[in-house]
């Protein structure tokens, strides 16, 4: 069976999607009371996390995000918030199953569903490489390599 050229549509598709999510969840830690919600998440849980790493965790998810956008340290940003998700995921999702619920009167019934979709999205790009239609493969083309 032929193959098919390699276009990099479908891994543009992915960062985009997974780009926006982390962009958008960071801006409204950042500009938005989210940081105040998982701060209470967090307390409701019985953890007590430093206001310094809720604010860590808003800035990388809003660069590493605009990183996947834009195509540009694909890899890094990638796996960055692939650990994120790991550590979201061992620290206080997986108390709270597998399923995202909407249950009454249970503000922590938020299962580990989709980050483990993020997780698997993420890790696909950290080793795929974010495809021919990124900043990263316009930076890998322009460099001139010796002759051997």
């Amino acid at each position: 069976m032929p193959r098919l050229p390699k276009s990099g549509t479908g891994l543009l598709a992915l960062r985009l999607a997974v780009g926006s999510i982390f962009v958008l969840h960071g801006w409204a830690k950042l500009f938005g009371a989210q940081v105040s919600f998982v701060r209470e998440m967090l307390q409701m849980a019985g953890w007590s996390v430093p206001d310094w790493l809720l604010w860590l965790v808003a800035v990388v998810e809003l660069l590493a995000g605009l990183a996947l956008v834009v195509g540009l340290f694909s890899r890094p940003a990638a796996a960055l918030l692939a650990a994120e998700m790991v550590v979201a995921v061992a620290l206080f999702h997986a108390r709270q199953g597998f399923f995202i619920a909407s249950v009454p009167n249970v503000p922590l019934a938020y299962g580990f569903e989709y980050h483990i979709a993020l997780l698997g999205a993420l890790l696909c790009l950290a080793i795929e490489g974010p495809g021919i239609a990124s900043l990263d493969a316009r930076r890998r083309t322009s460099v001139e390599f010796p002759e051997v």
